[in-house]
């Protein structure tokens, strides 16, 4: 009667350990800040710097901005406040970002017996952002205006854990910001040039 009590504990017991092994989370990864601050500022003879919005995120699929470790917008509104530095007396330079979506496009993947023995790209995620800078005088008036667009696509294979997707999300974040940050190093100096000090 004894054994058999013992023998039930210590198959609840194997049972409780079995669950907890399978329902243990792997530990977050901690991904880098997305900055610019190393890079030198552009001076602006303005004010003040505003930054914008256009973008409104739905909160549902297809949509995932949401649920990234950091959102294309908010890598923009990082880059606007590192590399855009007020140096003047009046006027305004505005950030608007008007697009900054990423979306999750779910591919076909084989479900028969060959797809069993394969790995399938079973995601694709599609990401825009589109940030403009403006000049506005005292009385809100746009003086100055140049726009940089920047796109990705990126797929990934079925079986991606958290961490594996949350850093591909990362990356696609960093590259679109990346690509506004070079291109408007030219374009400001190109259309907003007699702002810059």
């Amino acid at each position: 009667m004894i054994a058999r009590h013992f023998r039930l504990v210590v198959a609840v017991v194997a049972a409780l350990t079995a669950s907890a092994c399978q329902n243990a989370k792997p530990p977050m990864q901690k991904l880098p800040e997305i900055s610019f601050a190393n890079l030198r500022p552009f001076q602006l003879d303005v004010g003040q710097l505003e930054i914008v919005s256009e973008f409104v995120a739905t909160g549902r699929a297809p949509h995932i901005e949401h649920l990234m470790p950091v959102s294309p917008e908010g890598a923009a509104q990082r880059w606007a406040q590192d590399r855009l530095k007020p140096v003047g007396r009046t006027g305004t330079a505005r950030v608007v970002i008007k697009d900054a979506k990423v979306v999750e496009v779910p591919l076909a993947i084989d479900k028969g017996i060959s797809g069993a023995f394969k790995k399938e790209q079973e995601l694709r995620y599609e990401a825009a952002l589109s940030v403009a800078i403006q000049i506005l005088d005292q009385r809100g008036m746009i003086q100055g205006e140049t726009m940089a667009q920047a796109s990705r696509s990126r797929t990934v294979a079925e079986g991606i854990t958290l961490n594996e997707r949350d850093r591909v999300l990362y990356d696609i974040s960093e590259s679109l910001v990346k690509d506004i940050d070079q291109q408007m190093a030219q374009l400001i100096q190109g259309y907003l040039g007699r702002w810059v000090r």
